[in-house]
């Protein structure tokens, strides 16, 4: 799994390299409606439980860029299924962010987002099971290269704070509430239009 992470990153890498090499230094304004997808690896931790340590998740995402500095982002995300022996859930979720970018130069930017995912999970425990859903935070920081005028290559660190309340994990009554911490790096693409 990390190789195949290790080869999609050098692949990028290699691709902006040329890309860069290869478009003449114009103007890039970064505004616009933009579309996306980004792939990469999470790392769950929860309330004194020993998770995998590692999975990976896919992302799909569309936004709105307002000007150099703003712009509002919704998506989807696969988290897949993690967990461990006794416990263990599949989660996905819609998303919606307000992102603050820093255009350090022509193509590079550095941002920081934040805002809510509305997600759902089908949780196995020991025995039974149960589908949830809830609605919780998640803010994250990134890097944005731009490729050409309209393609932009991304890099992300991504925290997702989800909580299991006692009233949605009755399979597991003798908890109070579950705090999961998913922390999500990933490499993306993304087209302006």
């Amino acid at each position: 799994m990390r190789k195949s992470f290790l080869a999609v990153l050098t692949a990028s890498s290699l691709i902006a390299t040329s890309a860069y090499a290869a478009t003449p230094q114009e103007d890039i304004d970064h505004m616009g409606i933009y579309v996306g997808a980004a792939y990469g690896l999470l790392k769950v931790d929860g309330d004194d439980q020993d998770f995998d340590e590692e999975d990976n998740a896919s992302r799909y995402f569309v936004g709105a860029q307002f000007n150099q500095v703003l712009s509002l982002e919704g998506g989807y995300i696969d988290f897949g299924n993690y967990g461990n022996s006794i416990f263990n859930t599949d989660l996905d979720g819609y998303t919606l962010a307000l992102k603050a970018g820093l255009p350090v130069t022509e193509r590079f930017t550095v941002y920081a987002q934040g805002g809510n995912i509305w997600w759902k999970a089908d949780i196995n425990a020991t025995d039974d099971s149960a589908d949830v859903d809830g609605s919780d935070i998640f803010y994250g920081v990134g890097v944005s290269f731009a490729l050409t005028q309209n393609l932009a290559l991304r890099l992300e660190y991504t925290r997702f704070d989800v909580e299991f309340d006692r009233d949605e994990i009755g399979i597991l009554a003798e908890i109070d509430s579950f705090d999961t911490k998913v922390d999500y790096a990933s490499i993306g693409i993304q087209y302006t239009f």
